[in-house]
């Protein structure tokens, strides 16, 4: 009984460890039918709001290290926060090339005209000040995030769900035309 419940809770963790990696590019919407997400020239926000839009991962970002292009290739994975949910997002029909590791269809130009998009719902979501919380699990995360002229950088805090590794997450709001297919 005790290794089915072992193999549970490693399987559990595992999972959840897997959909977060994905999960941390960072957006704010408001609207589900199609809409134009644009940033401004200060910062990311747009009418007072911090996160509009839909956020995707700059493709060529590490773990640790910001991406070497300033951000314009993203990759298909992304996020939406919005109405106080965290979504997951994966952009749909990719046929780009230059992809790191030249895996076909997994990022694509930020200066794609329109793209369509799934998402997920993925937990309750805290906006803050220079901060937000993702309750995932049974366990809320703290993460931080600071704005540099391509791209916004975020960082879980030093006490970590299950869930949350210590990686940097480097995302980009995506500024054309989306199409939410489900």
């Amino acid at each position: 009984m005790h290794d089915q419940l072992l193999k549970y809770k490693i399987a559990i963790k595992a999972f959840a460890f897997m959909i977060f990696t994905f999960l941390m590019a960072a957006i704010f919407a408001t609207v589900l039918m199609s809409l134009t997400a644009m940033a401004d020239t200060d910062s990311f926000a747009v009418n007072g709001e911090e996160w509009p839009g839909f956020w995707f991962t700059c493709e060529f970002a590490q773990r640790q290290r910001p991406p070497d292009d300033e951000c314009k290739m993203l990759d298909d994975e992304g996020f939406q926060l919005a109405e106080g949910r965290l979504r997951y997002i994966r952009m749909i029909g990719s046929t780009e090339t230059a992809c790191r590791s030249n895996k076909k269809g997994q990022c694509f130009s930020s200066g794609t005209p329109a793209i369509r998009i799934s998402r997920t719902d993925r937990g309750k979501l805290t906006l803050g000040k220079n901060q937000f919380k993702v309750r995932y699990f049974g366990c809320t995360q703290v993460f931080y995030f600071d704005d540099t002229p391509k791209y916004r950088e975020i960082w879980p805090d030093k006490k970590r769900c299950f869930w949350a590794s210590k990686r940097r997450f480097y995302i980009a709001p995506y500024k054309g035309e989306i199409t939410i297919v489900k």
